[in-house]
């Protein structure tokens, strides 16, 4: 494989199985799409602007190496694509569970979840509010956190909305870790699982500067990125959810019997 395609092909890796279960008859994710793109347009709103403006600040970079060489607004076209990729792999699991999984056990616990994130956020704001890239996602996952669990507090439907978010994050860890082992560090598994020595991390399609981070990877990945992943996965669930209710799409429904 040519190595300058490698970040490209761990984006339509992640996107080629959701993307191909959209179409199957049980859940027929496709329906969903004219509310998935807008709500993947909101998140990117937010996420491509501070994406830019840390890729300019050194906070995090891209090796040149495993890129096609096509730059947008000062960040590779892959990168674009990251947060069309993985959006749209979450909110297909996130949809796909409701089908598969219809009354999760642990409903009851996902508002305190949420309240227990937002603390969570908080104190590492305070701690770590020197270092950009956990303080920053730190403060925007404790304000989307806060109203989250206040909304579902008071709202029937946004409850199934935050416990949902939890049903699907949890197990999509796995996948997202992979994924985000192979951009932190090519042989990401040869790392402990538990990495606290950062800096000997090597061949890695995305860098961080170690200065702006917890200073503490799962294999390869700052493990500051579960913070990032939550709060990128939960905005475009939020979006997705209330863009689908103005438009009348009845999230969750089976899909209409084919004659």
């Amino acid at each position: 494989m040519n190595p300058h395609y490698l970040y490209l092909t761990v984006d339509l890796a992640v996107l080629a199985v959701p993307l191909a279960f959209s179409f199957d008859r049980k859940v027929r994710f496709v329906r969903f799409w004219p509310a998935l793109f807008p709500a993947i347009a909101v998140m990117m709103a937010l996420f491509i602007p501070w994406d830019i403006a840390f890729t300019e600040r050194g906070i995090w970079g891209f090796n040149e190496a495993y890129l096609s060489g096509i730059w947008i607004a000062g960040i590779p076209l892959e990168e674009w694509l990251f947060f069309i990729c993985i959006p749209y792999a979450c909110i297909f699991t996130y949809e796909s569970l409701k089908f598969y999984v219809p009354n999760p056990p642990w409903r009851p616990l996902a508002i305190p979840a949420t309240a227990m994130l937002a603390v969570a956020s908080s104190a590492l704001a305070l701690t770590y509010w020197d270092r950009s890239y956990i303080a920053t996602t730190s403060v925007l996952n404790a304000a989307l956190c806060v109203g989250l669990a206040v909304y579902a507090a008071r709202k029937p439907a946004a409850r199934e909305w935050n416990h949902r978010l939890w049903l699907a994050y949890l197990p999509l860890l796995i996948p997202f870790i992979i994924s985000n082992g192979v951009l932190t560090g090519l042989d990401f598994w040869q790392y402990p699982l538990f990495n606290g020595a950062v800096d000997a991390v090597t061949e890695q399609i995305v860098w961080y500067n170690n200065d702006h981070n917890l200073s503490f990877r799962i294999f390869s990945m700052p493990i500051d990125d579960l913070f990032y992943g939550f709060l990128m996965i939960a905005m475009t669930v939020i979006s997705y959810e209330l863009i689908a209710k103005k438009m009348g799409l009845v999230t969750g429904s089976p899909p209409a019997k084919q004659p």
